[in-house]
Order: structure tokens, then C-alpha cells, then sequence
């Protein structure tokens, strides 16, 4: 278990890392408003691929994760043969709502960048489908350390601007895509297989999409209510102190990637085990994250200052950080509850926490908002997060208590 978790959590590492240096560059040398619309096209990106995990991805990982090794192939091609047909015209439609928003400069970069990002996206799941994170660890640090590499490169130029960011993620993707592809085992499919593994996937994943599809909503309500009542601007002083906060990522992702699987296994034997199984993996989570939280909540100025610099107009984020930081390590345990559930066939009461933790949030921020700005929003994001908690924590303890989940 241990093996499985450190390479999941350094695959991890380094798709947080790349994300982390990418944001981090482009709030240092973009102007804020322009950042603030990075941001906001990211979190469109962002809710896609959970739409397009939800229904291909997570159904293909908790199948792979219970098949004999000699079947995994078979179901690992028709997987990905059934990709283009949500994700082109998830493309098409992000391409012409851009155009129509007046940004067509960025409808082409854009639209390229979300169909390479999830075509490698694919063949990374599959490889952690079959726990071989290792294996993944080659693609990922093509795409998500290559882009801000790439930015840099525009930086040193003088050519930065936002359709060029977009292309260098694209690029970056295109480069791991060829390269993964060569790792992943997958057999060419017939097409009268696709049906009827669709209508499983579907019936599989149509909760996890409503439960992502839900969850990703409480992040949209406070970035799109920061720009519409204060400005891009606002949003994009949000989105630099979750920068912060997001540090320890790495853990959280890499996780929820590895504990369905990890329940999966181990729901045969009722959900005690399956729990034990996945809160060992929770427990291993904290050793690094505990230390990572106490220095943004002692010092949070000194990483202000060391990450964005002297100059930066987010240097007074010191605030925000510290109620982020909480926030986060109440969604910690959330997602871990929730990953459990997703791993034992329980989506449906997942839906239900992140129902509560949005409706908390849609509850909260007017109130908050209104009068307080960044900070209200800050605060509404821990509303949501100990709402998230307090009723994670109740289905866990009815589902070990009466052997199946009261609301599945």
C-alpha cells in the first residue's frame, strides 16, 4: 500500500507543481484582470473534464480495478474510442460560447488545449486504473512541468499573452500524449461494443457527474459572483491566494485517485474494510499536509512575499490565506469520505455531501459577499467545506453502522 501511495502522491506532485509554477508566473507577469480571466476559463475547463471523468473515467478505473489483468486491455480501448464523442463537442461548444463572449483570440487555443489535455488525461487513468502510477509519471511531467516551461520561454520573449499560454498547455499535452501512448495497453474495439459499455459507464458515473458537476458549481459561484460584483480583478485575488492554499494538492489529488480503487477492492468485504482500507491511505495523507498548513497559517506573509514577489498587489492576502488553509483541511477529510463512497458504488450520497457544501455556499455568499468582498468569499468557502464535513461524517457512520448506505 505504501509503494502505491508514493508513487501516486509524487505523479501527483508533479501535476500540482506544474500547475502551481504555471499559476504562479502568470499572476506575477499577467495583468490582473487578465489573470482573473485565466482563472475563470480554467474553472470552465476544469468542469468539464470532471463531466468527462465522471462518465468514462472513474466507471473505467473502478472496472479495471476487478478485472483479471487479460481483460484489461479490451476495456481500456473501448474507453477511449468512447472519449471523442463527449469531448469534441464539449470543444466546439467552449470554441463558440468564446467567440460569442467577444474572445475569439482565445476560442481556437483554448478549444485545442481541453481536446489534447484530455486525450492524454485518458491514457493516464488507465495507467492508474492498473496502478501503475509510475508508468504515468512520464506523460505527466512532459505536460505539467513543459507548460510553464513554455511560458517562460513567451516570458523571455516578450510575446506572453493569454492565446499563447493556452497553446503552450496544448503543446506541452500534445508532447505526453505521444509519449503515453506508447505505455498504455489498450485493444482496438468493435464498434458494437461501445454501446453497451456506455449505457454501463453511464449507469456507473451519472451520480459521480452530478456529485462533480455539483461540487465544481460552490467554486463557480464564488468566482463568477466576485467578477460579476467587483470585477476580474477581484477574481483573480481569489484565485492568487487558492494558489497558496493549493499547495498541498498533491496529497488531495493523488489520493482521490488511488482510494476508490483501494475501497473497491476491498468492498466484498463489507464497508468496514472497505473504509479501513481507504482511511489508511487518508492517515498517510496527513503526515506531510499537518506541517505544510501550520507554516501557512504561522507565516503566511513570508510566502506571500517569496512566491509572488516585493512588487505583487496580492501581498495582502494574509487573511485570506489563513481562513483558506482552514477551509482546506476541513475539504480534506470531506474528500476523503467522498472518495471512499465513490470507490464502493456510494456516489449517490457523494452527490448529497457536495450538495449540502453547494447549497451552503449559495446560502452564504450574498451575505458574506456583499459586505466583506474576498474575505466574505474566503469565509463562505469554509461554510461550505464544514458543511461538506458535518454530513460526510453522518452517511459514513449510518453506512458502517448498517452495512449499506441508508440513502443509496
Amino acid at each position: 500500500m505504501l509503494r502505491h501511495a508514493s508513487w501516486t502522491l509524487i505523479d501527483q506532485g508533479v501535476v500540482s507543481l506544474g500547475a502551481f509554477l504555471l499559476n504562479i508566473v502568470l499572476a506575477r507577469h499577467m495583468a490582473p484582470v487578465e489573470y482573473g480571466i485565466f482563472a475563470l476559463i480554467f474553472g470552465i475547463l476544469l468542469m468539464i473534464q470532471l463531466s468527462i471523468s465522471s462518465v468514462i473515467f472513474y466507471p473505467m478505473s473502478i472496472r479495471i480495478a476487478r478485472l483479471p489483468e487479460e481483460e484489461r486491455p479490451a476495456l481500456a480501448g473501448r474507453s477511449l474510442a468512447l472519449l471523442p464523442l463527449l469531448l469534441l463537442p464539449a470543444a466546439a461548444l467552449l470554441a463558440l460560447g468564446l467567440v460569442l463572449m467577444g474572445r475569439s483570440d482565445l476560442a481556437l487555443p483554448v478549444a485545442l488545449h481541453l481536446t489534447v489535455w484530455q486525450g492524454q488525461e485518458a491514457l493516464r487513468r488507465v495507467l492508474f486504473a492498473e496502478f501503475r502510477h509510475r508508468d504515468a509519471l512520464v506523460g505527466d511531467s512532459i505536460a505539467y512541468l513543459g507548460a510553464p516551461l513554455a511560458v517562460l520561454i513567451l516570458l523571455q520573449q516578450g510575446t506572453l499573452t493569454l492565446p499563447g499560454v493556452f497553446f503552450c498547455m496544448a503543446a506541452a499535452s500534445g508532447v505526453a500524449l505521444l509519449v503515453s501512448s506508447r505505455l498504455v495497453h489498450a485493444e482496438r474495439p468493435s464498434a458494437r461494443t461501445l454501446r453497451p459499455t456506455f449505457s454501463e459507464f453511464w449507469s456507473l458515473g451519472r451520480w459521480s457527474l452530478a456529485n462533480n458537476f455539483v461540487g465544481a458549481l460552490r467554486i463557480q459561484i464564488l468566482l463568477w459572483g466576485l467578477t460579476a460584483m467587483f470585477g476580474a480583478a477581484a477574481t483573480a485575488a481569489f484565485q492568487a491566494a487558492l494558489n497558496v492554499v493549493n499547495l498541498a494538492n498533491p496529497i488531495l489529488l493523488g489520493l482521490c485517485n488511488v482510494i476508490p480503487q483501494a475501497a473497491a477492492r476491498k468492498s466484498r468485504e463489507g464497508y468496514r474494510a472497505a473504509w479501513k482500507a481507504a482511511r489508511d491511505y487518508a492517515l498517510i495523507g496527513t503526515l506531510p499536509l499537518l506541517p505544510c498548513y501550520a507554516v501557512l497559517l504561522a507565516a503566511p506573509d513570508l510566502v506571500l512575499l517569496l512566491l509572488y514577489g516585493a512588487d505583487s498587489s496580492y501581498l495582502g492576502l494574509a487573511l485570506p490565506i489563513r481562513i483558506l488553509a482552514i477551509s482546506w483541511l476541513l475539504g480534506y477529510s470531506a474528500d476523503m469520505i467522498c472518495s471512499f463512497m465513490h470507490g464502493v458504488d456510494a456516489a449517490r450520497l457523494a452527490l448529497l455531501v457536495s450538495a449540502a457544501g453547494t447549497l451552503a455556499a449559495a446560502a452564504l455568499f450574498l451575505p458574506l459577499v456583499q459586505p466583506y468582498g474576498l474575505i466574505g468569499a474566503c469565509i463562505t468557502f469554509g461554510g461550505s467545506n464544514l458543511a461538506r464535513l458535518l454530513s460526510a461524517h453522518w452517511f459514513l457512520t449510518r453506512m458502517i453502522a448498517h452495512g449499506r448506505p441508508s440513502a443509496a
